[in-house]
């Protein structure tokens, strides 16, 4: 199996991890346990010290009269005591020269040494410690050995190691191998995951976008999986989409410009007989080139503003705008067409001031929906303009009496270049769905839905003009 980076990584740093994980507890256990031994064993030391020192002026002063150097008495209880101890007692006089000892050879030279440590001052006795070869103590008793003759009762504990589990160390190194051998498959897991993201991205690369992650879990990984399937969809809509633009565009252009080339074979034909030539009827010939060179100017801008909308290349220009102002102008442009209709146009508009939002583009897209709802409402019928606000936000209807849209035309109805069967003659199928990118670039929500009244869209937009982020 080859080893990446980051599961090297991975296992690396969990052993660092766990490796200071077992020092940091041996320490605390290092020092909670020697504090705990040096408190039961200062108890244990205190009271061997003060039994000795009873039994020892007991033996003397039972026998006042017999020199300290004779008392076998004495003599046995210390050699006793050495014994039962595990320790080495011995009892000096006041000039320091040895009277008696549990033990053969030499007295220790015991407080020679600078690393002892006192732990406990008293006048019963002294008591001291050092660390060699293991924790010595050593104490220091003085003791009456005849009328007006003091000496001293020394004990000395030669070794005394920390009473913990033996191996202690050893068993947290095996802990941590232990430990480390698990998270092998942890990492390798980690990985894995990782890797088949890797994958994934680079078989979308390679032009295979309806790929998809395999995305397991609810962590992190898997949130991030998630997002990279989300990011894989948006990319295919997005190039599916520029492919039916351009699909699409090809086929719209293909119209205007077959009625410019019939309309220029007519008038060669008309020049060719210029004898006989109408005047009237070439003019309408170029009325006719000029129609359908405007329809094409006017299609190729609605492409451009919608390519630079799905690209994020128009910055809102957002100001403090009146949406009723802007309402009245839009109505009072179509006023020549809803009188000679003969519609019904209402209006009931309120707002909270301040509004903010880009004055320009929201005229395109309410132009858009006024201009589709006078032109696809019929004669004699009713046209609805809505705006009120509700918590912070702006909500603006607009409602014609056209009969009921199908349910497949109202989801579909804001995609590019696609019209419903009455507005295939007419439109280019570019008006809502440019529309609908400004009502979102703004931060807000549009619809298309049917009600009683009749067809309905709906619009959503923050008062604040939350421009969307890019």
């Amino acid at each position: 199996m080859k080893l990446s980076k980051l599961y090297i990584k991975i296992f690396l740093s969990f052993l660092l991890v766990l490796t200071v994980t077992l020092v940091l507890i041996f320490a605390i256990f290092v020092i909670a346990a020697g504090r705990d031994f040096h408190s039961r064993m200062g108890h244990y030391v205190r009271a061997h010290v003060l039994i000795t020192k009873e039994l020892v002026e007991d033996k003397i002063k039972s026998n006042p009269g017999l020199p300290v150097f004779e008392n076998e008495d004495l003599r046995e209880v210390i050699g006793r005591l050495g014994q039962a101890y595990g320790s080495k007692v011995w009892l000096t006089g006041a000039d320091g020269k040895p009277l008696m000892q549990s033990f053969s050879g030499d007295i220790p030279k015991t407080l020679s040494d600078f690393r002892w440590k006192r732990v406990k001052e008293s006048k019963n006795f002294e008591l001291y410690r050092r660390m060699k070869r293991g924790w010595q103590w050593y104490a220091v008793i003085p003791t009456r050995i005849q009328e007006g003759q003091m000496g001293r009762l020394h004990l000395f504990f030669e070794k005394r190691e920390k009473e913990h589990p033996e191996g202690f160390g050893l068993g947290l190194i095996i802990i941590g191998i232990a430990v480390a051998l698990l998270v092998l498959p942890v990492s390798r897991y980690i990985t894995k995951r990782v890797k088949g993201l890797s994958e994934s991205a680079s078989r979308i690369a390679e032009g295979d976008l309806s790929h998809r992650a395999t995305v397991k879990g609810k962590d992190e990984i898997g949130e991030l999986g998630r997002a990279f399937n989300r990011m894989a969809a948006k990319l295919e809509r997005m190039i599916q989409g520029g492919k039916e633009l351009t699909a699409n565009v090809s086929h719209e252009l293909r119209t205007p410009l077959a009625r410019i080339r019939v309309a220029e074979e007519l008038l060669r034909e008309k020049l060719e007989k210029l004898e006989k030539l109408d005047h009237k009827d070439v003019a309408r010939h170029l009325d006719d080139i000029r129609e359908d060179i405007e329809e094409l100017d006017g299609l190729i801008g609605q492409i451009l503003d919608l390519s630079k909308m799905d690209l994020h290349d128009a910055p809102l220009n957002l100001e403090v705008i009146d949406p009723s102002a802007l309402i009245n102008e839009l109505w009072e442009r179509l006023e020549n067409t809803i009188k000679r209709k003969g519609l019904n146009f209402t209006r009931k508009l309120s707002f909270e001031p301040p509004f903010i939002a880009d004055k320009g583009a929201l005229r395109t897209a309410l132009s858009n929906i006024l201009d589709n709802a006078v032109k696809f409402t019929p004669e004699k019928g009713d046209v609805s303009v809505k705006m009120w606000p509700e918590n912070g936000w702006l909500n603006i209807s607009v409602t014609n009496s056209s009969g009921p849209m199908w349910e497949e035309d109202l989801e579909r109805i804001f995609e590019p270049f696609y019209r419903t069967e009455e507005a295939r003659k007419t439109g280019t199928g570019l008006g809502l769905a440019i529309t609908k990118k400004i009502i979102e670039k703004h931060g807000g929500d549009i619809k298309a839905v049917n009600t009683e009244e009749g067809f309905q869209i709906q619009i959503k937009l923050p008062a604040a003009g939350s421009e969307e982020n890019p």
